[in-house]
């Protein structure tokens, strides 16, 4: 904006000065130039500003200070003051505006921090996968929302999870953060995936205590996935991959096969949402599959497939999958993201997150110690 607004005012400040010296004495339009210094602050940087007031004061100096007029002295000296004084106000004015965005901007960068803090920027690397995705927050100016996802290597193997928070806003962002910070600490802790789902349960219910005045209580559903390595060497198949999956009332995954093929990956028995264990009694059972080389699950939010467009329709992940099957997971997210904002014209009701996750060309090594993708 500012760059295109500085001609412009130089444009205005130039004509108003022209015009004014080709009309009679009497018609006075030179006082129209101290709008330019106003102009510029509002609409311009601080130094453009500085550079239009310059010139709008050193034209008020020439023309009423030493180029010879008919105006009585005293009229001369109060148009050069009154446009000093409109000088001023302009800079001023940006000056104010210079501070306020600067911190603006340092307020954005902690902001964008913080949410970074939360939601690791995708892919993520372990040794035996590549977790690719996007994230869309349906909050403006927000990078997230009440959706989650997270992966890490462990002792254990490679952990995934892929949450959506009930509601919205800053309750559903702490609520997704309690989660997050349960999974990443069980994850490293603890070699069973109904285990570590149970930590992220209980991680949540003191979530609850702590904010329980404020009553905010909300169910997260979420997908745990665990890898663990493929069979010996000497396996036919040794760069397929073994994966164990426990659905916490989430949207099911697709498994996208190497010849294209597109499934949904039902779990036998959906459990409960995180925070209703207390009526799962026996549901969140761990689902055990093996997939062939070079498969690659999708998962997402229900911002995905509940997504509609003008007439009320869902968006058809699953159609759409089996298009672009063939694609690189990169070219896929690109266009699924794309689409999804062409689909609904680009009102996002709600969070949307979307993860692949891609097998690695080797089985999970022998060298040891667990690291952060």
């Amino acid at each position: 904006m500012a760059t295109s607004a500085f001609p412009l005012v130089l444009v205005y400040l130039a004509g108003i000065v022209i015009v004014d010296q080709a009309t009679p004495d009497y018609l006075r339009l030179d006082v129209y130039a101290a709008v330019a210094p106003v102009a510029a602050a509002a609409l311009c940087t601080y130094r453009q500003t500085l550079v239009v007031s310059a010139i709008t004061l050193t034209v008020m100096v020439i023309t009423h200070g030493i180029l010879p007029e008919r105006l009585p002295a005293m009229n001369r000296v109060a148009a050069i003051f009154g446009n000093l004084l409109m000088v001023g106000a302009g800079i001023a004015v940006a000056l104010l505006r210079r501070e306020r965005e600067r911190l603006l901007e340092r307020v954005s960068a902690t902001g964008e921090a913080a949410q970074r803090a939360l939601i690791r920027e995708l892919p993520l690397h372990t040794r035996q996968l590549v977790v690719d995705g996007f994230y869309i927050s349906a909050q403006k100016d927000a990078l997230v929302g009440g959706d989650i996802y997270e992966a890490v290597e462990t002792p254990f193997g490679t952990r995934v999870t892929i949450g959506d928070v009930q509601g919205k806003g800053l309750g559903a962002i702490g609520t997704g953060a309690a989660v997050l910070t349960a999974f990443r600490e069980a994850a490293y802790h603890r070699r069973s995936l109904e285990s570590t789902v149970k930590a992220m349960e209980e991680g949540l219910y003191r979530h609850y205590a702590e904010s329980a005045r404020d009553g905010d209580e909300r169910f997260v559903t979420a997908l745990v996935f665990g890898t663990e390595a493929a069979g010996p060497s000497g396996d036919p198949d040794p760069f397929s991959l073994s994966m164990t999956l426990v659905d916490c009332g989430h949207v099911a995954p697709y498994v996208i096969g190497a010849d294209g093929t597109v499934r949904e990956l039902e779990s036998g028995e959906p459990g409960l949402p995180l925070g209703l264990g207390e009526l799962a009694a026996g549901q969140r059972r761990p689902q055990h599959v093996r997939l062939p080389a070079g498969s690659r699950v999708v998962a997402c939010t229900d911002g995905v497939t509940e997504a509609r467009d003008a007439s009320g329709a869902f968006y058809p992940l699953a159609k759409r999958l089996v298009q672009w099957a063939a694609l690189p997971t990169v070219e896929l997210l690109r266009r699924l993201e794309a689409d999804l904002h062409a689909y609904t014209g680009g009102r996002m009701n709600d969070d949307v997150a979307v993860l692949v996750l891609d097998a690695r060309p080797e089985p999970y090594g022998e060298a040891g110690g667990a690291r952060v993708g």
